[in-house]
């Protein structure tokens, strides 16, 4: 679709980082919301309409020589997808804080989180770079992102110069890219077949989202299978062998393979709106190129083989058995939302509408739908100089025997601080401690005002607070932001139970990083001077 949104001004952009396709998407009512066409590195995917086309980014980055050298498309158009120094499906790896790490060449090895901010860095650049009046950055947030992941986008965003960056869960932007205003605790089916898996979510759109942080949803029920698209293409690229005489040990086969994938997924996109695909790989050793004319009766015949349709069902079964475990049940649905090109796939509309007839079925939007409602959706940006959420210290009050906070930083904020915005002492728990940490929880909301105490760690390496029994409690949820990234003290020579022995000062910088200084009290030395703790939001 033609892009009418006027790059002189400033847009919004929707930003879908998916597991193996990343898909961006212009507020841009005029247009039809467009997804953005980044030249080279965008394949251009058939709409759910003739006339329509979405521009999909393969979340692929391959590395040569320590650095690199290609993305997205360019790296499938290469045949590459599956080099060993190719990071590919980089958003699971992430989620999973798997420690997996890609060969990038020169003796570097890189892990799966830096390659996923170095290729959405890439992207997100060349997006940008486009509208010199400056972007607005609304991320989707998966149901499945650990803590930091809002602070790991929100760098990334920032990095590339956009003016801000606010976040949107993954369900509901669904939602709003279809049009959809959910009403509070109204159950909604959200079925995903993507390059990866088949996955059904009940969920409830239980509050309105408020500030700049993604929210308010509820899974009821969640099933899933292994089947995806990518599957689905390997089943046709067998077909198409076995009908070209190619068995696998064929070195022709090897040989070939790479561009009948990218030809098989070709087709599978082609054939649900066009009936009929044509295939052609050429060897590049023999020079003989292999043809074929690929149709929906193959494409389902395929589909039957491998039980596709029965898969499905089965994940609904699961999901509906769940839901009605959890109290209600499938009447309840207010509608369906399909996401991802598996949902165009023959037969699996059919298998869902019978499933949940007089249901509203959504599947206009199966390869945009979260990018555009990412676009669509509207969050109150917060004030460019204050910090939304509130950061605490969770310390273990022996005498009432449960956990309570400190609080250092509260909702509402200014950045950067006018002097220090908390002070704490720190205590050994033990005698012989060399190292007490800074553990930070993050909470939604503000909280009460806190009052001198003293963090201390125990002999069994947990870490924990003492303090007056005023300090307040937290409100809300508190999620533990910086376990993997612990800001310690090193004490020398070690320190003696109970003897106070940090004296700790915290501030704010311009960037929103909680900055800690902290002296030895026993040696006088400063042995951090407004060190990074964490990236505040």
């Amino acid at each position: 679709m033609e892009h009418t949104e006027d790059p002189k001004k400033p847009v919004r952009l929707g930003v879908d980082f998916g597991v193996s396709a990343t898909v961006i998407v212009v507020d841009d009512p005029v247009g039809g919301y467009p997804s953005l066409a980044l030249p080279g590195i965008s394949h251009a995917s058939p709409g759910t309409t003739e006339d329509t086309v979405v521009h999909r980014i393969p979340s692929l980055i391959r590395y040569e020589a320590g650095c690199p050298s290609r993305i997205g498309d360019e790296v499938a158009r290469e045949g590459e997808c599956d080099h060993p120094s190719t990071a590919r499906w980089m958003r699971r790896y992430l989620c999973d804080n798997s420690p997996v790490q890609v060969q990038a060449g020169d003796g570097r090895m890189v892990r799966y989180g830096d390659a996923a901010e170095e290729f959405l860095t890439g992207i997100l650049s060349r997006a940008v770079a486009q509208y010199p009046l400056g972007v607005d950055i609304v991320f989707t947030i998966p149901a499945d992102a650990p803590p930091d992941y809002q602070a790991w986008q929100d760098r990334i965003g920032r990095a590339t110069g956009a003016r801000s960056c606010s976040w949107v869960h993954e369900y509901r932007a669904v939602a709003a890219g279809y049009g959809l205003i959910p009403q509070t605790g109204e159950p909604h089916l959200v079925i995903s077949f993507t390059e990866t898996e088949l996955t059904a979510a009940a969920v409830i759109f239980e509050e309105t989202v408020t500030g700049n942080r993604a929210g308010g949803i509820r899974t009821l029920g969640l099933a899933s299978c292994s089947t995806g698209c990518h599957a689905v293409d390997s089943w046709i690229a067998q077909d198409l062998l076995a009908r070209f005489r190619l068995p696998d040990s064929d070195p022709r086969a090897e040989r070939i393979r790479s561009a009948l994938l990218r030809e098989t997924e070709r087709a599978r996109e082609i054939i649900p709106r066009a009936g009929l695909a044509g295939i052609a790989v050429t060897d590049p050793v023999q020079g003989r190129t292999y043809t074929a004319r690929y149709g929906t009766a193959d494409l389902v015949r395929v589909l039957e083989e491998h039980c596709v349709i029965t898969g499905l069902k089965e994940v609904l079964d699961r999901v509906l058995s769940t839901l009605i475990a959890r109290g209600a049940d499938e009447s309840h649905i207010a509608a369906v939302l399909l996401l991802g090109a598996g949902c165009s796939l023959p037969g699996v509309q059919e298998c869902i509408r019978n499933r949940f007839p007089g249901v509203p079925v959504h599947a206009d939007h199966l390869l945009d739908g979260t990018a555009r409602g990412a676009a669509l959706f509207t969050i109150p940006v917060r004030a460019p100089d204050r910090i939304t959420n509130a950061y605490a210290l969770r310390y273990w009050d022996p005498v009432a025997q449960e956990h309570h906070y400190r609080f250092l930083v509260h909702s509402g904020a200014r950045f950067p601080s006018e002097g220090q915005v908390a002070r704490i002492i720190i205590s050994a728990a033990y005698d012989g401690q060399t190292h007490l940490g800074i553990p930070l929880c993050e909470i939604a909301g503000s909280g009460g005002k806190g009052c001198g105490i003293e963090l201390v760690s125990d002999a069994a390496g947990g870490v924990r607070l003492t303090g007056p029994a005023q300090d307040t409690d937290a409100k809300g949820q508190a999620v533990p932001v910086n376990e993997r990234d612990l800001a310690l003290l090193a004490a020398e020579p070690p320190v003696r139970k109970g003897e106070p022995r940090f004296e700790c000062t915290f501030t704010i910088d311009r960037e929103r990083n909680l900055c800690l200084s902290a002296r030895d009290i026993v040696t006088g030395t400063l042995v951090k001077l407004n060190a990074p703790v964490y990236r505040l939001t």
